[in-house]
């Protein structure tokens, strides 16, 4: 179940509400809903970030990004980044990658 802006909003109204019970088990469980709600949005904002800093660099040459074009897509996060760690270990000692990290400034 994906959590929509909607149902996000939802959660929030029904936080606040509980927030201002009289009861003290209502008021902790309204503090816990909106605690929660805004990790979520603060994820959200990160994923979103690190979304377009990902697009905004690739630092594979071309003809590492036609051979890759290639392969089947990874299927999992992990496929992908065990595939990235081994070309990265293969084709670089640490210096270079580094001289190539402040290259890209």
């Amino acid at each position: 179940m994906a959590l929509d802006d909607d149902k996000l909003e939802a959660l929030r109204r029904w936080g606040e509400r509980l927030r201002e019970a009289s009861s003290e088990e209502q008021s902790a469980a309204g503090r816990a809903i909106l605690m929660l709600i805004e990790d979520i949005e603060q994820l959200r904002n990160e994923l979103s970030r690190a979304r377009w800093q990902l697009s905004e660099m690739d630092p594979r040459p071309s003809y590492e990004s036609a051979a890759e074009a290639t392969e089947e897509p990874a299927s999992t996060l992990n496929e992908r980044l065990q595939r990235v760690l081994r070309r990265e270990s293969d084709s670089s000692s640490p210096q270079s990658w580094i001289d190539s990290l402040r290259r890209q400034k």
